[in-house]
């Protein structure tokens, strides 16, 4: 089945309009750009088919690279066609170029003269009738022929004559960028081909297979990063070679996983690149899909400045881009098809040639071992001995990388009598910092097996803290305790695991003990001058300080901490864990700024290091923060970015399946919601403090889908567990987030001793955290719901205006819109009611507004008239607040991927808002966005 052009449908819709305006009269141009594989060429053919048919005569031509030194060459074979050595008047403007007219001494004259007779020609013709050129490779074209052209696109306004001219980005020319640059000045329609969405990838799969691409076809489809011909290469190749399963209009890659000559044949695609920007290229494939120029100039031997116009021409070409301070491969599989043509044995004394000469130039140990993680055969004594030197500093900054290497050590049984105690140690590090849940047994049998006490110590510690992950305190703080009692412990050790009883402690409420341990511990860290030991020691006393409901003395501990963690490389994970726990400590005092800075902090440090564990849990912290912003669509970006992370912790498909199920409820997408709820074991919150401990979000979208379908008995009972000692000591400065809807519920249930207690559990949760805004303005609320008191509710409804919590603001607001009905109030009810709807249609909460609306209803209370103030249904006005700024960056030709980038949002979601935008202006291309941002800028 031959493949369909998709994806560029507005550019076909763009062009046949200009063929419209051609045909009547009224000329114009058009430049079509792309990289290499864009379907620059089947764009022209498939909008420009139907020119004959409306009685254009349609010439076309293309550049070409051997032909620059011959003056209008491109332009001439443009205009004449295959019938050019026949025809008169190209054999005269070849005259002319030949010096054959006397009137024209010199060779500029000449040529001058010849391009005058060419547009004579053109004007000629057009007087015969519309014509369209079409003008392919543009970027070959002798320069002549490029100046030629920018005097026809001058012209060609007032004639019926459609021009059309397509290039891509490499060779770079100057003579080139300039006539770009002119020609979008003068009116030329600028058209640029982007990558395909992964929607639009799944239909050109369909077309050329006669099927729907599976989850695996699909993810490799989406390493093509969208270039449509990349796409056809790889799903050709499958077909050939029989690797794909075709079974009730499904596609998908069978046992047989083939595909190399797929690879083979991407390899080919870039065969443009000069041989020398080619092999760099390969050369690069070696580092991943990200590299740092100035490490592959090192592998390379040669300089950054040597490397500059290899780099330049693959980033001009579209087959690099630039990150800030890596280049990255753009197409996944281009990287891949690389990397495959180089032979196996050759790849791997590769990736060791490249790490010996990275380690000698003194890069990061990640960046080494990186480098023997791509060696397929056994590890050298040399590799061996690199990794004992640098496995501790490994651990720290790239635990899976140093777990990964060791493992392979030891079964290739290369580690001496000395070194393997040494790797074995690491391994049991590596396994903790990964959160492996075989962590704690593998610690446990390498400490029951060692006899050096200060080994057994250190062990302990691991131990501890694998213990620790895995919400085992009581075992823990039993480990901690063997191991402080091993003879001959140094301080730092000492300091460390005491720092460890303490959070042990902590845990298990013993606050005064475990805070007047950690100050010693703290005090002794200071003396003994071990930033290490001191960065642990405060991280202990800032969770006591946590638990305390302290939080400024805990972000006081943390802040110092993080400062002693950072002048210690080996320091990263504790250091990482202190920014998140910052992070909450910071949006907990609704300091949003500051949290995000520590976010932004842990992230970074978190990719470096490749710590996918903690790495998680930034990405569903950005999360929530975004989702009490208000920004719903962030959130979701990042929901998907955490689930994409393959970690073992039980508490992430709670978290990050129960927001999403919050995000899509409060958007009455009910089925989307469900598939999410359907994602988290039923019995998932019965595994412990740690699941537990982010399970507000869940638990909200059990109890809002339930009463959505009617059933407000059930979305009671789902919260009512929070009301207990086990629940509340597990969702310690959560809990509060939750009860002003159990007093809600209640009331509407009739149970007021659920009621009353659930406003007696968040008074006591405010008293014990007075620092905190959030637990006081929710006992506020939940004060003014049981008493059915406006001037209270009003309180709260006060606090959430002052900052970003639309939801807050909202239900509270929906509160005492009922309140204010119970006491008669109906006017101001309805105003209360109105802003109400007004914070829910900024979500896009459609089942808020629905319930906000029946609760009212019984009351007697109908939202006011909105004619003045409801949102359009089309034109600029009915764009929403994230429709506008999508629409904007559209209107600056950003692509959906680029879009999704600067938003935080996933391609599908812009693609969901890009159609939105479409339908209310009622516009068929992107090209009208930016005409109609263009005049409501200018009207403003």
């Amino acid at each position: 089945m031959a493949a369909v052009l998709v994806g560029r449908e507005e550019h076909v819709g763009a062009l046949r309009g200009l063929l419209d305006e051609a045909t009547a009269g009224r000329g114009g141009s058009a430049l079509v750009e792309g990289e290499p594989g864009a379907g620059r060429t089947r764009l022209l053919t498939e909008a420009l088919s139907a020119a004959v048919g409306l009685g254009c005569r349609v010439r076309h031509g293309s550049g070409d690279e051997l032909w620059q030194g011959y003056p209008l060459r491109t332009v001439l074979d443009c205009l004449y066609g295959d019938d050019a050595a026949a025809d008169p008047g190209r054999a005269e403007i070849v005259g002319l170029l030949n010096g054959e007219d006397a009137d024209t001494p010199t060779a500029e004259a000449s040529l001058l003269a010849a391009m005058d007779r060419l547009l004579s020609v053109v004007e000629e013709r057009c007087a015969e009738g519309p014509l369209v050129l079409v003008l392919d490779d543009l970027q070959w074209a002798d320069d002549a022929s490029l100046l030629t052209w920018q005097r026809l696109t001058t012209a060609a306004p007032r004639l019926p004559l459609l021009l059309v001219a397509s290039c891509r980005p490499v060779p770079i020319r100057r003579e080139l960028d300039r006539l770009r640059a002119g020609l979008v000045e003068r009116g030329t329609l600028p058209l640029r081909l982007g990558p395909l969405t992964p929607e639009e990838a799944d239909r050109l799969v369909e077309s050329l297979v006669g099927a729907a691409p599976g989850p695996r076809l699909r993810g490799r489809v989406g390493l093509a990063g969208g270039n449509p011909r990349y796409v056809e290469e790889l799903v050709t190749g499958l077909l050939a070679e029989g690797a794909l399963d075709i079974t009730d209009g499904r596609a998908e890659i069978g046992a047989h996983d083939g595909g190399a000559g797929a690879l083979r044949s991407l390899a080919d695609t870039i065969g443009f690149l000069t041989p020398s920007s080619y092999e760099t290229l390969r050369q690069a494939a070696l580092f991943g899909v990200e590299f740092d120029a100035g490490q592959l100039a090192v592998a390379l031997g040669r300089t950054n400045r040597e490397l500059l116009a290899d780099l330049g021409e693959s980033i001009a070409a579209g087959l690099l881009s630039d990150t800030g301070d890596r280049l990255r491969f753009r197409h996944e599989l281009v990287r891949e098809a690389l990397y495959a043509g180089i032979p196996g044995s050759v790849r791997s004394a590769l990736h060791l040639d490249t790490a010996r000469a990275l380690a000698d130039a003194g890069a990061a140990p990640p960046v080494v071992a990186a480098q023997l993680g791509g060696m397929s055969g056994p590890m050298t004594g040399w590799a061996v001995r690199w990794l004992v030197e640098n496995a501790g500093t490994l651990n720290a900054q790239s635990p899976q990388l140093a777990a990964e290497l060791i493992e392979r050590a030891i079964e290739q049984g290369w580690p001496s009598d000395a070194d393997r105690p040494v790797l074995e140690d690491r391994l049991a590090e590596a396994a903790t910092l990964l959160r492996r849940p075989e962590s704690a047994g593998l610690v446990r049998t390498l400490r029951d097996r060692v006899e050096d006490p200060v080994r057994r110590a250190v062990l302990g510690f691991t131990l501890t803290s694998a213990l620790m992950v895995q919400g085992e305190t009581a075992q823990a703080l039993k480990a901690t305790e063997e191991a402080l009692a091993e003879p001959g412990l140094c301080a730092h050790w000492r300091i460390r695991l005491v720092a460890c009883r303490v959070l042990c402690h902590a845990d298990l409420d013993r606050l005064d003990e475990a805070r007047a341990e950690g100050e010693e511990a703290v005090a002794a860290a200071e003396r003994l001058g071990d930033p290490l030991a001191e960065a642990e020691a405060r991280h202990a006393m800032a969770y006591v300080y946590y638990r305390l409901g302290r939080e400024r003395d805990s972000l006081g501990h943390a802040a110092r901490g993080i400062a002693r963690a950072r002048q210690v490389p080996d320091a990263a994970d504790i250091r990482l864990l202190m920014l998140v726990n910052a992070a909450e400590g910071y949006d907990r005092l609704d300091d949003v700024e500051q949290a995000e800075e520590a976010l932004d902090e842990a992230g970074t440090l978190a990719r470096r290091t490749g710590s996918t564990g903690r790495l998680v849990g930034i990405e569903a912290r950005r999360a929530g923060l975004h989702f009490r912003r208000g920004c719903w669509d962030r959130a979701a970006g990042h929901l998907e970015r955490a689930a994409e992370l393959k970690v073992s912790d039980p508490w992430v498909p709670v978290i990050v399946h129960g927001m999403h199920a919050l995000i899509l409820g409060h958007r009455d997408q009910r089925a989307a919601a469900v598939a999410h709820l359907e994602r988290v074991e039923p019995d998932a919150l019965a595994l412990g403090t740690v699941v537990r401990r982010e399970a507000s979000h869940l638990l909200l979208a059990r109890s809002l889908l339930a009463e959505r379908d009617g059933r407000p008995g059930d979305a009671l009972r789902v919260l009512l567990p929070v009301l207990s000692p086990e629940y509340a000591a597990d969702m310690v400065h959560e809990r509060h987030r939750l009860l002003p809807e159990v007093v809600r519920l209640a009331l509407e249930s009739g149970d007021a001793a659920s009621a009353e207690a659930a406003v007696a559990a968040c008074e006591a949760e405010a008293a014990e955290a007075p620092e905190y805004p959030g637990p006081r303005i929710a006992a506020i609320r939940c004060r003014g719901l049981f008493a059915q008191d406006p001037a209270v509710i009003a309180q709260a409804v006060s606090y959430y205006e002052g900052g970003s919590w639309p939801l807050l603001l909202g239900t509270t607001l929906e509160d005492l819109a009922v309140a204010r009905a119970w006491h008669g109030d109906l006017a101001a009810s309805r105003v209360s009611l109105d802003r109400a709807v007004d914070a829910y249609e900024g979500l896009g909460a459609r089942w808020d507004i629905a319930r906000a609306e029946a609760r009212l209803r019984t009351l007697g209370v109908r939202r006011g008239s909105r004619t003045t103030r409801r949102r359009a249904t089309s034109g600029w006005e009915s764009l929403t607040p994230a429709e506008l700024k999508v629409a904007l960056l559209v209107a600056q030709g950003r692509s959906n991927p680029e879009i999704a980038t600067d938003l935080f949002l996933s391609r599908r979601t812009v693609q969901t808002h890009v159609s939105h935008i479409l339908g209310k202006l009622q516009l068929r291309s992107r090209t009208e966005v930016a005409r109609e941002a263009a005049l409501q800028t200018a009207g403003q």
